[in-house]
């Protein structure tokens, strides 16, 4: 066996084992910022939410928006509930992100001009960090669009390689 071989496959090893670790620790954040009441796992309630805040984020003057992210909130409840027992947990929704890959995109910009007590105080910690900045709505949305973004690619995927599990209703 070459040197070469070996690196390579020690390369893929590491990239796979540091994909599965950041999709984790990605579900882990976004199943904290979906679930609002702290109960341990997400209603359609609080998917809804997060689509509203999704909504109000990037309002649209199109009238049939509404319908559409009414099925495509369905679609994505449906997609992460496996079980169907009304709610989503911590592992299927880690579950749903390793299959979906995960998702594509920057995190929201931070517009601190609209939060003068972060701006105006002068003890800050070391602990304050970028996601600390955001608000409770704006990780919502963020997370509620990535969520949307993988159930998309996986649609595309899956519409590729013949498989339809997962839809998308246009």
């Amino acid at each position: 066996m070459s040197v070469s071989s070996i690196g390579s496959s020690a390369s893929s090893v590491d990239y796979a084992d540091s994909l599965q670790k950041m999709t984790e620790k990605m579900a882990q954040n976004m199943f904290k910022d979906l679930d609002t009441d702290g109960d341990g796992s997400i209603s359609k309630g609080e998917l809804q939410k997060a689509s509203e805040a999704a909504s109000n984020a990037t309002s649209t003057s199109d009238s049939g928006s509404t319908s559409r992210s009414t099925s495509s909130l369905d679609d994505l409840f449906s997609a992460l509930d496996t079980d169907a027992n009304g709610s989503v947990s911590e592992s299927e929704l880690s579950s749903y992100l390793d299959k979906a890959g995960p998702p594509q995109g920057p995190p929201p910009r931070i517009d601190n001009t609209s939060d003068s007590s972060s701006s105006t105080s002068s003890t800050s910690t070391s602990s304050d960090t970028a996601s600390q900045a955001l608000t409770d709505e704006q990780r919502m949305a963020f997370a509620y669009k990535q969520l949307m973004s993988a159930l998309q690619m996986f649609n595309d995927s899956s519409s590729s390689s013949g498989d339809s599990s997962i839809r998308i209703a246009s």
